[in-house]
């Protein structure tokens, strides 16, 4: 009687503790959709601040690119410019150096015009002379 009874309280325990295990497993299962939710709604509301952090993003990177594009732009302008200021440098150069052989022309010529005049004015020194000497002379001849 002792085995029955024995055998009878561990069926009775088994069956208790089966009866508790399928309780725990009715509340896991019905307490699963509650955790599902709140990981679903978790994950939605990650998802959504990194959508909004990708959008964020995104307007920064377009900031970005818009920055760069104006200091390409601003690179190709100043390449225009450095390229117009050295073509009118060049242009400016050529007509300093035409300027400065018409002035070294000019003045070969001067230096030319003052040596004749030079010569010129001895000539007319010596001319001058010679009829102040004739004068005398013809002076001296009138007087005899």
């Amino acid at each position: 009687m002792l085995t029955y009874a024995y055998n009878h309280e561990t069926f009775n325990n088994h069956e208790e503790l089966s009866l508790v295990n399928h309780q725990l497993i009715l509340q896991a299962i019905s307490d699963m959709p509650l955790q599902l939710q709140q990981k679903e709604k978790t994950l939605q509301m990650e998802n959504t601040k990194l959508k909004n952090e990708n959008i964020e993003l995104q307007s920064q990177v377009n900031k970005l690119e818009n920055k760069h594009q104006e200091l390409i732009n601003e690179i190709q302008d100043l390449r225009q410019l450095v390229k117009r200021v050295y073509q009118e440098g060049e242009v400016q150069i050529q007509y300093q150096k035409q300027k400065n052989k018409k002035l070294e022309y000019n003045n070969e010529s001067l230096t030319k015009a003052l040596v004749n005049l030079q010569n010129n004015l001895d000539t007319f020194a010596q001319l001058k002379n010679l009829s102040s000497f004739l004068n005398d002379n013809n002076e001296i001849q009138e007087e005899i």
